[in-house]
């Protein structure tokens, strides 16, 4: 990262986040953090009225669908934390194409309550502008998901 700051806001309080220099950079930067688990420093890298979207069925997944606002998000944020436990997230093979960022990660889930563990590659495309991620789009293997979680979460 550079030393450039952008001055942004997390739950009501002013904060003067760092931004990255290319949307690359962000992204990396974002995935560092989350996953350290350290979800409060990587919404310093969300835009206000970003938007996520997950395709799942919001019926098995109360954080699925397009989730819209900062704040929002960093609540489905934290309810996938402490949902599932990380034991492994590694994003691979990160490509730019303008402003969007696209890669794959490798993913270990174990979910906390019936102790299953879901595990495979998804999709996400990361839109960045001015240092800050304003879209994700995440695809998972949707059939698979779905049934892992009418089997272990319902």
């Amino acid at each position: 990262m550079n030393s450039d700051t952008k001055n942004t806001q997390v739950s009501d309080l002013p904060v003067a986040a760092q931004t990255c220099a290319t949307p690359v950079d962000v992204v990396r930067q974002f995935n560092t953090f989350w996953a350290a688990g350290d979800i409060d420093s990587a919404a310093l890298l969300v835009a206000e009225h970003s938007v996520y979207a997950l395709y799942i069925s919001g019926d098995l997944l109360p954080f699925a669908g397009e989730t819209v606002g900062r704040d929002d998000i960093l609540v489905a944020l934290h309810r996938m934390r402490a949902d599932y436990e990380y034991l492994l997230y590694r994003p691979l093979g990160l490509m730019t194409k303008g402003d969007e960022v696209r890669y794959q990660v490798e993913f270990m889930y174990r979910h906390r309550r019936s102790g299953e563990v879901l595990s495979g590659r998804f999709r996400m495309i990361m839109r960045i502008e001015d240092g800050l991620i304003v879209r994700t789009d995440e695809y998972h293997d949707r059939a698979k998901v779905e049934a892992f979680l009418r089997m272990f979460t319902l």
